[in-house]
């Protein structure tokens, strides 16, 4: 009776092995999860390589284009854009026909496909800095929108740029 016993949990032992559970309550890693698992992570380092390797458009360049602004109204940009790899730097011009909204600095930022994020920080005091989140639509053109950010003011608008 003893032998069959042991047989008999050697058995049960066995199948839950060949189920993928183990003693205790966790799961083995069959081969075929595994195997999934190491398709995924492929997929993962293949999209992180191609966003590091350039994969997007070089938006080095001069950009000109419209803003609509809450505070300022119709407005023009001009952008100044220089690319290494995925970060942006440059400098900004925004342009209102009420000269005391008119700002501009430096910004910084970084590119994916199709995706544009951008700091504006201005270098006039008591204006505003702007985050800007765009979207190219070929590679000569980007529309997005804008908020202020370490202002007393709220304001907010979109921009529509072409490269020159």
């Amino acid at each position: 009776m003893a032998i069959d016993k042991a047989s008999a949990t050697h058995d049960h032992r066995d199948a839950e092995r060949s189920s993928g559970a183990q003693e205790g309550g966790t799961t083995l890693r069959t081969p075929w999860r595994r195997y999934g698992e190491s398709i995924v992570l492929g997929l993962v380092l293949a999209l992180a390589m191609w966003g590091c390797s350039g994969g997007e458009e070089d938006l080095t360049g001069t950009w000109t284009g419209t803003l609509q602004d809450s505070v300022g109204g119709i407005g023009t940009i001009l952008l100044t854009i220089s690319q290494s790899d995925s970060q942006l730097t440059g400098t900004w011009q925004s342009t209102f026909a009420e000269s005391a909204n008119n700002n501009g600095g430096t910004l910084s930022g970084t590119v994916g496909d199709p995706a544009i994020a951008l700091v504006l920080t201005s270098t006039r005091s008591q204006s505003c800095s702007f985050t800007v989140a765009a979207n190219r639509d070929d590679e000569d053109h980007f529309t997005g929108t804008y908020a202020a950010f370490d202002c007393e003011r709220i304001e907010s608008g979109s921009l529509d740029v072409t490269r020159q």
